[in-house]
């Protein structure tokens, strides 16, 4: 079914649930729970945009405590780990979820969404890959390439696998990212299954995201364009950082998103309409 399209939203009882995925999205959140607080129902509302700014919606809805809202955003995904080891300045996770944590009960899905599953005890990992036997076309959402390992490939390796993803995030990362591919590569991962992540407009330049994504392309990888969002944002691809336009950003996401279909089309010649452009 892949993932649903903004806020996730589902009744049960005389209870609403809505789960806000990105600040960005809370001015329609709260929209939504002042109609449904006005049919009679009691709201809570969750996710990591509710643990980011806990205080939006506290006047339409009762905000946290653990609601399981992920098969309402994918019914195919699952966490097998939450939190992540690191401390990105540019992502949520410390602050919406905290320091690593193996889950002991999880249930054996295609996407698994965990942060850092290269970060997990071997044992964990093990395991992991053990459940993920019997499933056709495993989805990973991030391999850390700084953690990637010959035993962490030779045991992807055994997945029936339609994707993973690491990330070159900054300039300094290349060395990680190229020896992660090669990993992947000897351990007979086709590189069509590995997807870059490539984070923009986060205090590089025009420069250095060419020359990350140019790379990748030329190596055979798919990058994934992610235009940096504050973590506090309430409107989506508002922040220019001060060494691009927000021309530029637009072009750069639209360009290297869609290389199934331009891929015959040279970066330098392509200058898309702005408007709807993310």
């Amino acid at each position: 079914m892949g993932w649903l399209k903004g806020i996730a939203e589902w009744i049960e009882g005389d209870t609403a649930f809505v789960s806000v995925p990105f600040t960005w999205l809370l001015p329609q959140a709260y929209s939504r729970c002042a109609w449904l607080a006005a049919q009679g129902y009691h709201v809570r509302a969750g996710g990591p945009a509710v643990s980011l700014l806990p205080d939006y919606l506290t006047v339409v809805a009762e905000c946290g405590g653990h609601v399981n809202a992920l098969p309402h955003h994918n019914p195919d995904a699952t966490f097998t780990s939450r939190g992540c080891i690191r401390q990105c300045s540019f992502c949520a996770v410390p602050m919406t979820e905290g320091c690593l944590v193996e889950l002991e009960d999880w249930e054996p899905k295609p996407v698994v969404c965990d942060n850092n599953l290269l970060a997990c005890s071997r044992g964990h990992f093990d395991r992991v890959i053990d459940r993920l036997k019997p499933i056709t076309g495993v989805d990973f959402q991030g391999w850390d390439a700084r953690l990637l390992t010959d035993y962490h490939a030779a045991r992807l390796a055994e997945l029936d696998l339609s994707v993973g993803r690491i990330a070159w995030d900054t300039m300094t990362d290349e060395p990680e990212v190229m020896r992660a591919i090669g990993v992947l590569t000897r351990a007979g991962i086709p590189k069509q299954q590995v997807r870059c992540y490539v984070l923009i407009g986060c205090g590089d330049t025009p420069d250095d995201a060419w020359y990350r994504l140019e790379t990748l392309r030329a190596m055979g990888i798919w990058p994934n364009v992610q235009r940096y969002q504050p973590l506090y944002a309430l409107r989506r691809n508002e922040y220019v950082d001060p060494n691009w336009t927000d021309h530029e950003l637009k072009r750069y996401c639209r360009f290297w998103n869609r290389q199934r279909w331009l891929g015959g089309v040279k970066f330098e010649d392509y200058q898309p309409e702005t408007a709807g452009v993310n």
